[in-house]
């Protein structure tokens, strides 16, 4: 378990597993023993539903799913919605690539009542920063209030709850 901090307000801690290594959910339950018990606590899920996603959005507030525009996507996006069901945990999606693809995500989301967030379009600069392990908000400043926004629209939804 490392720990670091990014500017002066976020605080973050980070596991890894060996390579090799089958189970993750160890190293999961070290991780939330290391958070702090106040404030927003954001966790970051493998994709997929397999214990890993399942043990990380246990107890949470509320589970942002990520999904593409494709018809894989959709089914991927379907099995994490169920789950979060299964698991009592409130849900809402951002679609990742938007633009290309098909409408499958879209249509999904407003058959199942999920709030569709956001939408991150298909852009070379987009691909290029998470290319190079850099962020949304380095991919373009305009970023900084739709993720603003984004967290915002999360936490009234989970507040309201």
């Amino acid at each position: 378990i490392a720990s670091g901090r990014v500017g002066d307000a976020l605080h973050f801690v980070q596991g890894r597993s060996h390579v090799g290594e089958q189970r993750v959910t160890p190293v999961l339950q070290a991780l939330r023993r290391h958070l702090a018990p106040e404030g927003i606590r954001i966790l970051d899920a493998p994709p997929g539903t397999a214990c890993p996603m399942q043990e990380t959005i246990a107890g949470a507030d509320y589970c942002l799913l990520v999904t593409e525009p494709t018809p894989f996507g959709c089914s991927d996006l379907g099995a994490a919605v169920e789950t979060c069901r299964a698991l009592g945990v409130p849900c809402g999606v951002v679609v990742n690539r938007a633009g290309v693809g098909d409408r499958s995500a879209h249509d999904y989301c407003k058959a199942e009542g999920l709030p569709l967030l956001a939408e991150i379009p298909w852009r070379r600069s987009i691909a290029e920063a998470y290319a190079r392990g850099r962020t949304l908000v380095d991919a373009g400043p305009e970023w900084v209030e739709a993720l603003c926004d984004l967290y915002e629209r999360i936490t009234r939804i989970a507040e309201g709850m």
